[in-house]
């Protein structure tokens, strides 16, 4: 099947969460594209890395949760490690979360 008709996979239910915060932005060329960073535990980190590799090569379907009927389809990068946590009691690490061609 063609990158083109590869089909759009919905954003993991259990990470809708992470959603919140979401800003998309404007780059020189036009293309629009969205980043996140949030601290993340060992259980949400794992499921990111899951979810991420098994989107490779395919869009993304983003529903905001507050305009749950809006959505933004896009591809989504790598994860970035960022670092320590803002608060390493509750959470393992700090990451980046994007997407291109929103």
């Amino acid at each position: 099947m063609p990158f083109s008709q590869n089909p759009v996979v919905e954003w993991a239910a259990e990470l809708y969460h992470l959603l919140q915060g979401l800003q998309i932005a404007t780059g020189a060329n036009g293309n629009r594209y969205g980043r996140l960073d949030v601290d993340v535990n060992r259980e949400t980190l794992f499921l990111i890395n899951d979810f991420e590799a098994r989107v490779r090569q395919r869009r993304v379907r983003l529903r905001l949760a507050d305009k749950a009927e809006e959505c933004l389809v896009g591809e989504m990068n790598p994860l970035i490690g960022l670092g320590a946590a803002a608060d390493p009691t509750q959470h393992i690490s700090k990451v980046r979360i994007s997407f291109y061609n929103v």
